[in-house]
């Protein structure tokens, strides 16, 4: 019996659908760290975090899309996103991220800052950051002469992000 080597995905955000073809494999930026996808996956249900999405399509082309949270429905023959928001990589406008950046830090350097006010900035310097990580990945790729396909996607360790204490917002 010859197993399928692909599977549907389909991606959509608020402005309607952003992709949907056939791929060998992709990976997806969840909450919890990032998840290969291949065919036959176990049904699996995420919530999703600020980060790439890398697609190998059925043809061997690599498609790269910057997702801003949502949610993930696996199942054996189909992936189906639901983003936030999606971007192309090379979409990103770098200024307006570390300008976003800046305007989150000083608010997190705050004494007196409301909890919703701090897990707000929080959450968009974590996104904000990703966006500029996949910007200047992209970039220095671009730079070098390289295709999609031999992209390096090797994750950077972040760096100086901030923890949210959880018992404080609570109260």
């Amino acid at each position: 019996m010859q197993q399928n080597r692909t599977f549907r995905i389909n991606v959509v955000d608020i402005h309607g659908e952003v992709y949907s073809g056939m791929a060998r494999f992709a990976a997806v930026p969840a909450e919890l760290g990032e998840i290969g996808i291949l065919p036959g996956h176990a049904p699996l249900l995420s919530g999703l975090r600020a980060g790439e999405l890398r697609i190998t399509q059925a043809d061997g082309q690599t498609q790269i899309l910057f997702l801003e949270g949502g949610l993930l429905e696996i199942q054996p023959d189909i992936v189906t996103i639901l983003a936030n928001a999606s971007l192309r990589i090379m979409d990103i406008d770098i200024h307006d991220s570390k300008e976003r950046i800046k305007d989150a830090q000083s608010t997190l350097a705050k004494a007196a800052v409301l909890p919703m006010d701090f897990a707000r900035a929080e959450l968009e310097l974590q996104r904000e950051v990703a966006k500029v990580h996949a910007y200047q990945r992209y970039q220095a790729h671009e730079q070098r002469g390289g295709s999609t396909s031999d992209y390096n996607w090797e994750r950077p360790p972040l760096q100086n992000v901030p923890k949210v204490n959880v018992q404080e917002l609570e109260e």
